[in-house]
């Protein structure tokens, strides 16, 4: 019996493309986010934190992508070289970096897209609404 050498096929798909474009942006202010707070971003959040952020490429073009799902997609960028995690000693917390790779992944993607992200707006429905 012989093995067979397990090869891995990832590629980086839009929202992938999405994750890295917002850390990028956040990082080049000197702003590191958690997974969380990149959720709280692509996922429209409105709150405190997120406000000042809501002007960048990708705020809220995420909506019903679930915070697992997105938890995931950050590991295995970690993984695979596209992203970091850096220590803050003032908090005490980890937060993502992104890499030279993932930098040079995000241009090449830039460069072959030129359309940008489309911003989506959460539906909101009214609980009692008034019909003639």
């Amino acid at each position: 019996m012989t093995k067979r050498k397990r090869t891995s096929s990832f590629r980086l798909s839009v929202s992938h493309f999405k994750i890295l474009e917002t850390i990028d942006e956040l990082n080049q202010n000197h702003d590191y986010p958690t997974a969380k707070g990149v959720n709280n971003i692509l996922s429209g959040k409105i709150d405190p934190e997120t406000k000042k952020y809501n002007e960048i490429k990708t705020y809220g073009t995420l909506l019903s992508f679930p915070g697992r799902k997105l938890c995931s997609y950050i590991l295995n960028m970690v993984r695979r070289g596209y992203l970091t995690y850096i220590y803050d000693v003032v908090s005490d917390g980890m937060y993502l970096r992104i890499t030279e790779k993932g930098q040079a992944e995000l241009f090449t993607f830039n460069k072959k897209h030129k359309s940008s992200f489309k911003k989506k707006t959460p539906t909101v429905h009214a609980e009692v609404v008034h019909i003639d």
